[in-house]
């Protein structure tokens, strides 16, 4: 009995670990973007331009991304939802685009496997429906992280 609670109280360390080594890697890293095109994040339109984007929450499990122009001029938050993929060398980010219109869908830290998905704008389902259109193309942005 006694090594069963050893064996079990050593699991919980581990998954403990585990969630807080990924928690603090978010933490941690913060991407700068170049987006060559104005583009939707949640409800806020932003220009084209260099951004600084981060996790302000990372220990949540509803992760929220902060968009900062570098000049100052715009700033953005989105709530994301995780998702999960294959683990890139670079950072990049995924966009929904109708059009010249875009919307950001996905963030992908370098070296993670997982990612953070945002949900579709009113703005966005408005377009949509407009437009009659249920599939969207996508446009991704390969990102070197400073």
């Amino acid at each position: 009995m006694k090594n069963i609670n050893i064996y079990l109280a050593t699991a919980i360390l581990i998954v403990v670990t585990g969630v807080s080594a990924q928690a603090q890697s978010r933490n941690r890293q913060q991407l700068t973007v170049d987006v060559p095109f104005a583009f939707s994040v949640g409800s806020s339109e932003l220009p084209a331009g260099e951004y600084t984007v981060r996790v302000v929450n990372p220990g949540s499990d509803r992760a929220v991304l902060q968009f900062s122009k570098l000049d100052g001029q715009a700033n953005a938050l989105v709530r994301t939802t995780e998702i999960t993929g294959w683990a890139n060398k670079k950072a990049k980010l995924s966009f929904r685009h109708y059009g010249d219109q875009y919307f950001l869908a996905q963030v992908w830290m370098a070296g993670e496997a997982e990612g953070l998905a945002t949900p579709s704008s009113n703005l966005e389902k408005n377009l949509q429906k407009q437009l009659g259109q249920k599939s969207v193309a996508f446009a991704v942005v390969a990102i070197n992280a400073r």
